[in-house]
Formats: structure tokens, C-alpha cells, sequence
């Protein structure tokens, strides 16, 4: 690569750092998709929901145990979260 090259993904953040509108709709499209990837199958298959709006995170489990399981490491979920994406997207996790 030249000095100059950028990866697709450095430049799908360049301009989704430039065009704040834009970036809400897709982090907020992707993310259960990233949430997927990153909890596994297990987790997932107990999520109900999740939502993503303004920096928060909420996930709607149908498990008592899980829910009190991940609410012990939420700030764990919104670091791998964020890295997933390759940046702070994330801001709280609520889980229910």
C-alpha cells in the first residue's frame, strides 16, 4: 500500500466523523449486528431486543440470571462494543 491508501474502513470513518447524521443511522443499524458478533450465540438467543439511541445501549433479555450476569459487567460490553465499531459509539449500557 502507499503511504497515502486507506483502508474501506478508515474512510468509512472519516466521513461518518464528518457527517454526524449519517453515523447515528448506521452505528444504530449495525449495532445488532455487532452485538451479535461480540455476545455469541448463547447471549443472543436470550436477547429479546436491544435499542440504540443517543449513546445508550439497552438489552431486553428473557433471563433473570443473564440479566444480573451482565448488568455486573456492562462497562465490559460498552468497551468491546465500542471496539467492535473502532470507535466510542457507546456511551451506557442499560440491560432489562
Amino acid at each position: 500500500m502507499r503511504s497515502n491508501d486507506k483502508s474501506i474502513k478508515e474512510v468509512l470513518y472519516d466521513f461518518l466523523s464528518q457527517n454526524t447524521s449519517v453515523a447515528k443511522g448506521y452505528f444504530s443499524s449495525h449495532m445488532e449486528d455487532v452485538w451479535k458478533s461480540e455476545m455469541g450465540p448463547m447471549i443472543t438467543g436470550y436477547t429479546e431486543k436491544i435499542a440504540f439511541h443517543k449513546g445508550v445501549l439497552k438489552v431486553y433479555l428473557n433471563s433473570s440470571v443473564l440479566k444480573k450476569e451482565l448488568s455486573m459487567g456492562k462497562e465490559k460490553i460498552k468497551i468491546n462494543i465500542n471496539k467492535a465499531f473502532g470507535t466510542e459509539v457507546v456511551e451506557k449500557v442499560e440491560i432489562y
